[in-house]
């Protein structure tokens, strides 16, 4: 048997599915709800960040902006550990899908080039959170929290430090990635999978669409590539909520195939 040879074959017509086939597709239901809730975090905490600073921008400085720059200090608290365990948590379910693709089909497969852009896009994401993170001591310098700001500061210094080696071995580790994946052979299609290779339909990308621009608005505001007034500002973070939630939620899970 070759080594690209799946070790069970679909069951025929009118038989269960092989027991290989149902736990590879209990693997991988759970490795979607992880990507799921990662999704959802990330999406979600990107723009109340990004909203949360613009508001803090159009208020005057001083006490007025105090409630505005401890919320984006109290949002990117937050979103830092979220983040964190959601995305640990997609990881180690991604890894034992990993583990049962092997066990099916006796041979590890390349990591696919969706799978290597999904985990460079986090990373963007990621960059982009940290970079609104650091300007939250501004934030307290234009309300007048001096003290807070500089301790602030000190805070900023050391994550980015933190970040930038992050990103350095990350740089390394998807690039490994990238070799492995033109380095192997592609493995089988998957016996189970009713339509093996099929990219998702256009209504199913349209949530996804519609929660990434919007957010790429917010950010550009935050960048000042432009200036949206305040009811654009949170009609724009309440489409980008909305869209993370349908996106979401409204991604099917891969199931194996029925038979009967």
């Amino acid at each position: 048997m070759s080594a690209l040879t799946p070790r069970r074959r679909p069951a025929p017509d009118g038989m269960p599915a092989s027991p290989g086939a149902v736990r590879l597709a209990y693997l991988r239901e759970r490795a979607t709800g992880a990507r799921r809730a990662a999704l959802l975090v990330l999406g979600i905490s990107t723009t109340l960040l990004v909203t949360v600073q613009l508001l803090a921008e159009r208020t005057e400085t001083g006490q007025a902006a105090a409630p505005y720059a401890v919320a984006a200090l109290v949002v990117f608290a937050a979103t830092l550990p979220a983040m964190t365990a959601s995305q640990v948590l997609w990881g180690l379910r991604e890894q034992e899908a990993r583990v049962g693709e092997r066990e099916v089909f006796a041979t590890r497969s390349r990591p696919h080039i969706r799978r290597l852009l999904a985990r460079l896009s986090v990373a963007v994401c990621w960059a982009v959170l940290v970079l609104l993170g650091l300007t939250v001591p501004r934030l307290f310098t234009d309300a007048g929290l001096y003290g807070a700001a500089d301790r602030l500061a000190d805070v900023a210094e050391t994550l980015a430090m933190t970040c930038y080696m992050s990103g350095m071995a990350f740089l390394l580790w998807w690039g490994r990635d990238v070799i492995m994946a033109a380095a192997r052979r592609r493995p089988p299609s998957d016996p189970w999978d009713d339509v093996p290779g099929a990219s998702r339909p256009l209504p199913r990308r349209l949530p996804g669409a519609a929660a990434l621009l919007p957010l790429l608005a917010l950010i550009g505001a935050r960048a000042h590539l432009w200036t949206p007034d305040t009811l654009t500002v949170l009609a724009l973070a309440a489409v980008a909520l909305a869209a993370c939630v349908v996106a979401v939620r409204g991604t099917p899970s891969r199931a194996p195939r029925s038979h009967g």
